[in-house]
């Protein structure tokens, strides 16, 4: 994990969409999921709700029937008591109200009433005019009312009087425009063979008709339902909802004979359950968003406590490299200069085997500190070359020279092919710390294998470095993250062996400082690492 530089936010860009990822993600597929939940659930409910006010128009359909049969009864009723004489046909006429005209026809199919050999009033008269399409001996001819509108398309005139065999054969309604007025007539057979039929008064008949519908109660809340005629006209309506002139009703139902041109329309209930539906998934999502923003924030929170700490770590263990360096450097130097003066004594070599070892320790500490205050300036940025003009074998000899006693001492005999020995231009720090790393490994952990060959070669502006043991190696599918800081192969090989796991990362990133790389080569047995660095020609330079 690479800290933030000096004035940089503590959080990645790509920290960052990580985060938002992490909250817009789980709250677009709940949103997508809530509304495929609510889609079906509202297709579901719609289904419900149609089949439920289905139902309720059947219901009122039946309660019209109910009407028209109730009225057959009672139609039926007083025409048991028909007289037979005219005048008493029109008292019978003027005293039922319900009643706007009355026709007789007798078994033979002459027409009684209204009188053919007797003078018409004139309410007989109109009636005559407006039903002439209705008497069997026009209905061959085509007759049709004048001054107005005939009947339905597909309607016949009535029975001829005697015609019929059973009850169902007797009797029925018939309805019919005359202008922009619907009529409506009751006729039967009487025993005798009589057609008698009853004009009802319109406007008494749309009144009884309402006074069998349902009114709006206090518990008619939520809904409408309107009862529209043959003309397309409102006729009664009842329920406390109040449809705008947009809102399309819910289901309808046109009724049953002899008001098959008649409809109902149902309005209301499906908006309230549509929108009660979009509240609750709006709540829900409100919610849910709500929830993982809050997760979101203790996120960001977590990761910016935990880049500021680590930060913290770096810059203490930082300090604390710079106030080792030079106490470190001081036991080095005069390590050394005890190695020069200090006689071997034959005897015993003790003292001389001691100073070896804290010199050799000494170098050890160096070249780990030396990583950690690289490792630190890498992270914020402030790792820089200083090239000079030199030769790259003898910043590898001396490095390799350095490294001989301590890989003696662990039984690995080293050899050095060297073949980079031109000027060119380079950091000689950097190509030595880049090889302290690759010699330490093969140390650590490439022993075993007793053998190191190391072997440089020069190609125009650039300088190849091949650093091979014979040890257990690295396994393929390690190899891609061996570069990676703090990361160790753990193995019986590896375990015992001490180290920061940030030697190898270090190396690539200074090679590539240096506009080269590092690589991992396959070799059997052992590991292979070839170094490549940018050495342009030094010419003249001193």
């Amino acid at each position: 994990m690479r800290l933030p530089r000096e004035g940089e936010s503590a959080l990645k860009p790509r920290a960052l969409a990580a985060l938002i990822v992490i909250v817009l993600l789980p709250i677009l597929f709940s949103g997508w999921l809530g509304f495929r939940v609510l889609l079906d659930e509202q297709e579901l409910l719609g289904h419900q709700v149609r089949s439920l006010v289905q139902e309720r128009l059947h219901g009122v359909d039946t309660e019209v029937q109910s009407h028209f049969r109730h009225l057959e009864s009672v139609l039926l009723a007083a025409g048991e008591n028909l007289p037979a004489e005219t005048g008493l046909q029109r008292a019978f006429v003027r005293e039922h109200p319900e009643l706007r005209q009355l026709f007789v026809f007798a078994a033979d199919g002459v027409r009684l009433f209204p009188p053919q050999t007797a003078p018409l009033t004139e309410k007989e008269a109109r009636f005559l005019e407006r039903t002439v399409h209705l008497w069997p001996e026009n209905a061959a001819r085509g007759g049709r009312p004048s001054g107005g509108a005939g009947g339905r398309a597909g309607l016949t005139a009535l029975p001829r009087p005697g015609a019929g065999e059973g009850p169902a054969d007797r009797r029925g309604w018939y309805t019919w425009f005359a202008g922009v007025e619907q009529n409506h007539i009751f006729w039967w057979q009487d025993k005798s063979g009589r057609l008698i039929g009853m004009e009802l008064e319109p406007v008494r008949f749309l009144s009884g008709l309402i006074a069998a519908l349902p009114d709006t109660g206090e518990d008619a809340v939520g809904y409408r339902i309107r009862l529209i005629d043959g003309r397309g006209t409102v006729a009664y309506q009842w329920g406390g909802h109040e449809p705008d002139a947009k809102e399309v009703a819910v289901a309808g139902l046109f009724l049953s004979h002899p008001l098959e041109s008649w409809k109902l329309e149902y309005f209301g209930a499906g908006a309230v359950a549509a929108g009660t539906q979009w509240w609750g998934l709006g709540l829900l999502l409100l919610a849910a968003g709500g929830t993982v923003l809050g997760l979101g924030r203790f996120l960001y929170l977590e990761h910016t406590r935990e880049v500021r700490l680590a930060g913290e770590r770096v810059n203490f263990v930082n300090q604390v490299s710079h106030e080792l360096k030079t106490p470190l450097t001081n036991i080095r130097l005069y390590a050394e200069l005890l190695e020069e003066v200090l006689p071997v004594d034959a005897e015993e070599g003790k003292p001389r085997r001691y100073l070896d070892i804290i010199a050799s320790e000494s170098r050890r500490l160096s070249r780990l500190i030396g990583n950690v205050l690289t490792f630190a300036r890498q992270e914020k940025g402030k790792l820089k070359l200083r090239p000079e003009a030199g030769r790259v074998d003898d910043i590898v000899k001396k490095t390799l020279a350095a490294f001989r006693p301590s890989l003696a001492a662990r039984g690995v005999e080293a050899s050095l092919d060297a073949r980079a020995d031109a000027r060119v231009r380079f950091d000689p720090d950097v190509l030595e710390q880049i090889l302290n790393n690759l010699f330490s490994n093969t140390e650590k952990y490439g022993a075993s294998g007793g053998r190191l060959d190391v072997a440089t070669r020069q190609e125009g502006a650039f300088t190849t470095l091949v650093v091979r043991d014979y040890g257990p190696g690295i396994p393929k599918q390690e190899a891609g993250r061996v570069f990676a800081p703090f990361y160790r192969i753990s193995s019986r090989l590896t375990d015992q062996a001490t180290g920061t796991g940030i030697g190898l990362g270090i190396a690539r990133q200074l090679a590539r400082l240096h506009g080269g790389d590092l690589t991992l080569n396959q070799a059997l047995p052992g590991a292979s690492f070839e170094v490549r660095l940018h050495t342009p020609d030094a010419g003249d330079d001193e």
